[in-house]
């Protein structure tokens, strides 16, 4: 089995200053798993990754962790400009990416893209998913999805919930998990999600202070820009 210290203290530490001081939080990780089969050769497709804020505030009580992220049989491209809102690190090798619902200025959404291409009939797209929340909106839920692009920027219709997501999770609880779903189209065969509990792990009440939360949040989290879908 993979050693994932190293990397899982890098994300419970960004966790931990997003979240805040003297929140109960709780934080799970999910090795995600992606069969990409259907896009040998078709070009360029770009991975998503989205965290909203059900209030809309940018009240940052919800996280979101992307690492030991892999395209097997294929390569990643280019970022798609421009990120929005509060996003850290990046994809691929010992990177980290990390999103929050901190910035009030996108009401709290924080998206990043990334392109990739696919050149083996069994490539596949893994990464290591954790996610933590501080606290559970009274109307409508934070929620994280990732979805699948294609060159236009479409999302690929899937069985999710609004009919996009491989991947999604409403913060219900304080421990939310992710569940993944399937294509429901034109791809054969279908791309498939699949999702493996690695770790549940209570991360303790009082993290660090509020004043050194915010120093390393300022210091690890970059401004976001809109993306502009042409």
């Amino acid at each position: 089995m993979k050693n994932h210290v190293i990397k899982q203290i890098g994300i419970f530490v960004l966790a931990a200053c997003a979240l805040g001081a003297g929140h109960a939080a709780q934080a799970g990780t999910q090795h995600v798993s992606i069969t990409t089969g259907a896009l040998n050769g078709l070009g360029t497709y770009y991975v998503e990754f989205t965290l909203t804020d059900g209030s809309g505030l940018g009240n940052g009580n919800s996280f979101a962790g992307v690492s030991n992220f892999s395209i097997n049989g294929g390569v990643l491209g280019a970022v798609l400009p421009p990120t929005l809102g509060d996003v850290s690190g990046a994809l691929g090798g010992a990177n980290t990416l990390g999103l929050t619902d901190t910035n009030a200025g996108t009401g709290g959404l924080a998206d990043f893209a990334q392109g990739f291409t696919i050149n083996s009939a069994t490539g596949t797209i893994t990464f290591d998913l954790t996610l933590a929340g501080a606290g559970v909106e009274p109307v409508t839920p934070d929620a994280f999805t990732f979805q699948l692009l294609d060159g236009s920027f479409t999302p690929i219709a899937t069985s999710g919930p609004v009919g996009s997501e491989l991947v999604a999770s409403d913060f219900t609880s304080l421990t939310p998990t992710a569940t993944g779903y399937h294509s429901d189209g034109v791809y054969e065969p279908s791309i498939v999600a699949t999702l493996t509990p690695i770790t549940a792990v209570p991360e303790p009440g009082a993290f660090a202070s509020l004043t050194l939360g915010a120093f390393a949040l300022s210091a690890l989290l970059l401004c976001g820009r809109r993306r502009r879908m042409a």
